[in-house]
């Protein structure tokens, strides 16, 4: 299984978010694609598992578990991809839902924008809530009270404080 190595988010190859990219991991394991996440060592890497023309079915992992999607890692496939089969449209299915993905080239520059799952917020559970200021070191009057903790949705859900 090829791995490519992509910076998103950057021009230079030591800036940005890293992220592994396996444009054909057709037939591959779940328990390879961890692997291969965990060889990688980066916070995400991944995996097209499925291509018909420009519908891709993709999974997401990071070194120790599958996620359901990666911003950086899908934009870094689309640069990939682009660079291999030129710049397009492409329709991702991963777990978090659908996703569109457009990469362009300007000769000598290729970029990606995607457009992601519908994003969502709520309430911050104050279990959730504890165990996050403990691990920071926080208090709870440390937090703005017109700014609430919440978690956040594009994909992950992810704790706001």
């Amino acid at each position: 299984m090829e791995v490519l190595r992509y910076a998103a988010f950057s021009d230079v190859p030591n800036g940005g978010n890293p992220a592994g990219v396996v444009l054909d991991a057709g037939g591959a394991t779940e328990a390879e694609m961890q692997a291969v996440a965990k060889e990688v060592g980066f916070s995400e890497t991944v995996f097209v598992v499925d291509r018909n023309g420009e519908r891709l079915r993709v999974r997401y992992f990071s070194p120790m578990a599958e996620v359901p999607f990666c911003g950086h890692a899908t934009i870094a496939l689309a640069v990939a991809d682009a660079e291999q089969s030129g710049p397009r449209l492409l329709d991702l299915a991963t777990l978090a839902g659908a996703v569109t993905v457009t990469s362009r080239a300007d000769g000598r520059t290729t970029t990606a924008s995607l457009t992601s799952v519908v994003p969502q917020t709520a309430d911050l559970s104050l279990v959730d809530q504890s165990e996050l200021l403990d691990a920071l070191g926080w208090a709870t009057t440390e937090l703005d009270p017109s700014l609430p903790p919440k978690v956040g949705y594009a994909g992950a859900w992810h704790p706001i404080i």
